[in-house]
């Protein structure tokens, strides 16, 4: 029997773990960097052990060497990092602790994804075509090979390039025209690399219009293999995973069965144990192997819900060799996941401090039976990093039906009150709103057409959040005051000019405010029909033609300004009317638009660039950001180089327009 536990993993991850070992009187033990020294995670464990640099969680002998120190007699991998790498399982094998996983054979049956579509094709599981990519830039002169005639004639369409190491999004690049193979592979390779340590790719055909489609499989050392149904998880930005949900609203009784068969075919053609994945791409009535994921996922959660199991459980009594039952429970009713993560409206990783996270009607945290469940990496006042992905937590619903489990979804995203760096709610709230994704005709493109850029809080509720911020920011100089504190602040005896505020919006745009108080009550300019009922420091009433909205309003260090609503939620940035004298930004200037590091300048200084032409390649958060030239120009200044660590708002270039 297992008494303590390491997680070899951060974050949500490793609190997840941590719950159901607190369940099973299992003690626990937490691994983290000098980066996570004040993580939630770190706090919740019975004991910790830090690792060092911020890589240091990709490091099996540290890790080994931790769970030695603190007397533990078994590891968990979590998902990411070393958790399906076959040495590492080996390591903790050889060195007398329990491994919460397949075995290393198992895992390094699956880890090339290029011999693991072979051994599926063996077994009988269908696959695409797949073919090797050796194509990139010439490590010396950096020129693009010729490559139009790599690729066999079965691969002659669309083309996504993949890693065969990996998988979250990293090292997948789309393909439609041969000419651009060379270059994309070049970027997917430096990315896999980093992310993977392994830069071997393939190229398979492009299916637009595919599902992406899951089955949970979960196998004891007794030759029992469950399948718990399937997962669809095809809303993707960038090849990575935004919803999940259980079951698939395309997936009827006979197709589970086949796609359940195939993925007991693929486990016991490794001889799986523990709780995986099988991935396949639905295309109308057909199916191919994707990859097989040898470790738990991100979204096991809503199969959980669905199941009503606990399959962190499972993966730890399996590894102690207890004996599934014959077969596997059923399941009832339906649930969707939405990951949260730190990024701005194009995409890109945000870092800072979450001064506020709550999520309103959630009746559970990481377990069983909760209608509103949250799996958070966060709390309030943690700060989200550069270092690791910006996913800051998994908000899952769970309903009779599918309609209630995105309604309830929506609903609680949209009131969540999260004060920090920005994140993808709005396109959340947007997807589970969207009639389409309602009717259940999903698939990869979904967020391709659909992007849901629209904020959830429209012009009119901007302006009348500013309005708020303002009342709220004078009524607390008022609270503040040493005399005459309850005096409404711009309130005047005898007309004079208005009190004034101004505040920047996320869309770069300046919002004035300007208002008195009289004995008829609040005259804001341009608020015709909008009165004050009630405003406080962290509070504002106001009612507009008989309608009354309350905003809650935080401002913070560092001049971030909160407004939420029913009307949506708001980040401003107070504006002040006579700023210092600031550093001018020449025109056409790139700027870091994150922290990151400069993996590849593609121009030089005096360079004629066109409008959209790469400039230089950031790395952030283990993806890469392409910075283009905005218009048509000569590069006119060029301040970084490969390798150099810039943080954000920093000039990389300028581009003079012609």
């Amino acid at each position: 029997m297992i008494s303590t536990l390491l997680v070899a993993n951060r974050g949500e991850i490793a609190r997840r773990v941590f719950r159901t070992c607190r369940e099973l009187g299992i003690a626990t033990v937490a691994v983290f960097s000098d980066a996570d020294a004040g993580s939630p995670h770190v706090a919740e464990a019975d004991h910790a052990v830090r690792l060092g640099p911020p890589l240091a969680y990709l490091d099996p002998e540290r890790i080994v060497e931790a769970a030695r120190r603190a007397g533990a007699d078994a590891v968990h991998p979590g998902y990411g990092f070393l958790s399906e790498n076959a040495a590492f399982a080996r390591a903790v094998l050889d060195a007398g602790l329990t491994w919460i996983g397949p075995s290393p054979e198992a895992i390094a049956a699956m880890g090339s994804k290029i011999e693991a579509k072979a051994l599926m094709t063996e077994a009988g599981v269908p696959v695409l075509p797949t073919h090797p990519v050796t194509a990139g830039l010439h490590p010396v002169t950096g020129e693009l090979p010729p490559v139009a005639d790599e690729l066999p004639p079965e691969l002659d369409g669309p083309l996504l390039i993949k890693a065969s190491a990996g998988g979250g999004g990293r090292g997948m690049r789309v393909v439609r025209d041969p000419a651009e193979l060379a270059e994309a592979a070049d970027s997917a390779r430096r990315e896999a690399l980093s992310a993977f340590g392994d830069g071997t790719l393939f190229a398979e055909p492009l299916l637009e219009g595919a599902r992406h489609i899951e089955v949970q499989i979960l196998a004891d050392t007794h030759d029992t293999v469950w399948t718990l149904g399937e997962r669809e998880c095809s809303i993707q930005r960038r090849h990575q995973k935004v919803i999940e949900e259980a079951p698939s609203p395309a997936v009827g009784p006979e197709l589970r069965r086949e796609l359940c068969e195939a993925a007991v075919r693929a486990a016991r053609a490794i001889g799986y144990v523990g709780a995986g994945t099988v991935e396949f791409l639905l295309a109308g009535d057909r199916f191919y192997f994707l990859e097989m994921n040898t470790r738990l996922q991100v979204e096991h959660p809503v199969t959980e819900c669905v199941y009503g199991v606990d399959l962190v459980r499972l993966q730890i009594e399996v590894a102690e060799g207890a004996r599934l039952a014959a077969l596997p429970p059923s399941p009832v009713g339906h649930a969707i996941e939405a990951r949260l993560y730190a990024e701005d409206r194009e995409g890109r990783p945000q870092s800072g401090v979450v001064h506020l996270f709550e999520v309103p009607g959630v009746d559970g945290e990481f377990g069983l039976g909760y209608r509103l469940r949250l799996d958070s990496g966060v709390i309030s006042g943690s700060e989200v990093g550069v270092h690791y992905d910006p996913m800051l937590a998994k908000v899952v619903s769970y309903g009779q039906t599918r309609a209630e489990a995105a309604r309830r979804l929506a609903g609680a995203l949209a009131r969540a009150r999260i004060h920090g760096p920005a994140t993808n709610r709005d396109q959340l709230v947007g997807v589970l709103r969207h009639p389409e994704f309602l009717s259940g005709a999903l698939d990869t493109g979904f967020l391709d057409r659909h992007p849901q850029t629209v904020p959830l809080a429209g012009e009119r509720a901007v302006r009348l959040s500013a309005l708020a911020a303002a009342l709220a920011g004078a009524a607390a100089n008022r609270a503040a005051a040493p005399v005459l504190a309850g005096l409404p602040s711009g309130w005047r005896n005898v007309p004079s000019q208005p009190r004034r505020a101004a505040f920047g919006t996320e869309d770069g745009e300046r919002l004035e405010i300007a208002y008195r108080h009289t004995r008829e009550g609040l005259r804001a300019e341009g608020f015709d029909g909008v009165t004050l009922v009630a405003d406080a420091p962290g509070l504002v009433v106001l009612e507009e033609e008989g309608l009354r909205h309350e905003f809650t309003v935080a401002a913070y260090p560092g001049g971030a300004v909160h407004v939420d609503s029913p009307l949506g939620p708001v980040r401003l940035t107070p504006v002040d009317p006579l700023p210092e004298p600031a550093e001018e930004v020449a025109p056409g200037s790139l700027l870091a638009p994150m922290p990151g590091t400069v993996l590849r300048v593609d121009v030089g200084p005096g360079d004629t660039v066109a409008a959209g032409q790469p400039v230089l390649v950031l790395e952030a958060m283990k993806m890469e950001h392409r910075i283009v030239a905005p218009v048509p120009g000569t590069v006119s200044a060029l301040n970084a180089a490969p390798g150099l660590r810039v943080e954000a708002g920093v000039v990389l270039a300028v581009i003079e327009e012609r």
